[in-house]
């Protein structure tokens, strides 16, 4: 699943390209993407609109037009890319019926769901193999947007003034899940997934599964900075690519090479060269190094 610094990669490669532009037209080719916010002929009340703004809430990517909020969720295996007449599409992708390691531009196939015509002749594609995304429309007024965020309950939000120490050691009060669990819960921190996860208890040298009211105010304190600093690290490098991320040109991130526990089942740790161990917390895969990561009471 895309994290904060998948979509913030994709926000960034498309504001340049987006902004100040019209969408001339939507067409939708499965309905199961919209929410039902933005079906019933809603998406057709966008164009003509320009596009004024493209921010990021979480793992929501907000387009600002004149008069509504276009927000799109990318789910497990979302892509937003564009796709330019001017260029020539590739025949094929690399892997048909998963689009792994996509580095070319393509024509729509079947698992494109939403085409938005912009008004530069360039398109905004949406595909999504699974269709878990999800694409919403609100009437363009704050109260509407925060009332959007407080009912898809989103916590402290990275990069930003709210994130700050205070606060943050504010939303551990009462907490009493494991560790890993907590930080996949986006009414604490919002943006963080299964990947950052690992990363950030890896960074702060913390058990995932260690009880979130066991920790002390210096393990709150590391954690709190890791969770900047390995979200840093995934946008400086381009998000991570497993599976399905491709930036907004259809390329793949670099920070999969950049992991230091997840997806390392049985390496050595990269600091002391213990082997990486995965179990099992929340039904997600956990991976975490004994050493580095030792569980206390």
């Amino acid at each position: 699943m895309p994290e904060l610094p998948e979509v913030e990669t994709i926000r960034r490669g498309l504001e340049p390209h987006l902004t100040g532009l019209t969408l001339q037209s939507l067409t939708v080719t499965d309905q199961k993407v919209l929410d039902i916010s933005a079906r019933d002929g809603k998406l057709s009340t966008l164009e003509g609109q320009r596009i004024e703004t493209l921010t990021r809430r979480g793992k929501y990517l907000v387009v600002g037009l004149e008069l509504h909020y276009l927000i799109f969720h990318l789910g497990m295996t979302g892509q937003l890319t564009l796709r330019d007449p001017a260029r020539a599409d590739a025949e094929s992708f690399e892997r048909t019926l998963t689009g792994l390691e996509r580095c070319d531009q393509h024509a729509p196939d079947r698992h494109t769901h939403v085409h938005i015509l912009l008004g530069d002749g360039r398109q905004l594609l949406f595909r999504d193999i699974r269709k878990f995304g999800r694409v919403y429309v609100l009437e363009r007024a704050s109260e509407q947007l925060l009332a959007f965020f407080r009912a898809h309950h989103l916590g402290l939000e990275p990069f930003t003034s709210g994130y700050n120490l205070k606060d943050f050691l504010t939303a551990f009060r009462n907490r009493t899940l494991r560790l890993k669990s907590l930080l996949l819960n986006q009414a604490f921190v919002a943006g963080v997934g299964n990947i950052y996860a690992d990363e950030a208890l890896f960074e702060a040298g913390l058990h995932p599964a260690r009880k979130a009211s066991g920790l002390r105010r210096a393990e709150k304190e590391r954690l709190f900075s890791a969770i900047q600093t390995v979200l840093e690290r995934g946008i400086e490098f381009g998000g991570t690519s497993f599976r399905d991320f491709v930036n907004s040109e259809g390329e793949k991130g670099a920070n999969q090479e950049k992991l230091y526990v997840y997806g390392r089942e049985d390496e050595p740790c990269l600091k002391c060269g213990t082997p990486i161990v995965k179990t099992v917390i929340s039904q997600r895969g956990t991976h975490f190094c004994p050493n580095c990561q030792p569980r206390r009471r």
